[in-house]
């Protein structure tokens, strides 16, 4: 296998990156593609997968997995989503490993880095930004307000931390988990991709194209 992970924070364009870098090469994409793999082995909306997507369980989910295990009779609880956190990250960690040995890949978000951190023919990247940056973006991208914005980023940065802390005992933004670190605040989206293209040339030596 040759696999690319991408991990991003909110606001840095690692989306779009990912799409850049694997359009160039000619892989396939696991950023949609992957959610829509999980939810058809969970059997529930894209959507669904996505509310959960690099979150933990709070507090009211994890009490209703809780009864529903022990105390049945007791169940519906109110409020409680059809698929997990818990359940959208352990059906992720089995098919990135799986989607891997299927052919070249940029695979994104999902704890990718961590599941395949010991694979020897994978490379992982982080895309990161400036805050100001990337709570411009977000303004953009969801019509919110600065202080809004500001908000979501934060929220987006707790939860992937806490994501990648509760499922991997790794700290998300540890250096040691990647080969590369991008700021596209200033390389931007092609200049990005074309360094981790070239990143990539260098330890792997020839790139596998297709596999599409």
């Amino acid at each position: 296998m040759t696999v690319i992970t991408i991990a991003r924070q909110l606001g840095a364009s690692g989306e779009a990156v990912a799409n850049r870098l694997a359009e160039a090469l000619g892989w396939r994409l696991l950023d949609r593609a992957l959610v829509e793999r999980i939810a058809d082995e969970l059997e529930v909306a894209p959507e669904q997968v996505e509310a959960c997507n690099e979150r933990v369980e709070n507090f009211v989910e994890r009490l209703g997995a809780y009864l529903s295990e022990g105390l049945p009779e007791m169940m519906p609880i109110p409020n409680v989503p059809p698929v997990s956190p818990e359940s959208t990250a352990r059906a992720a960690r089995r098919i990135v490993a799986a989607v891997a040995d299927e052919g070249p890949a940029v695979i994104v978000g999902h704890g990718a880095q961590c599941i395949l951190q010991d694979h020897p023919d994978v490379m992982h990247v982080l895309v990161h930004a400036p805050f100001a940056r990337r709570v411009r973006r977000v303004h953009e991208h969801f019509h919110l307000d600065e202080r809004a914005a500001a908000e979501r980023v934060r929220q987006s940065d707790a939860d992937r931390r806490r994501y990648v802390r509760e499922h991997f005992s790794r700290d998300w933004l540890d250096p040691g988990l990647y080969h590369l670190a991008i700021d596209t605040g200033r390389f931007g989206v092609e200049g990005a991709a074309e360094l981790i293209w070239e990143a990539a040339s260098r330890i792997f030596g020839v790139l596998p194209s297709g596999g599409r």
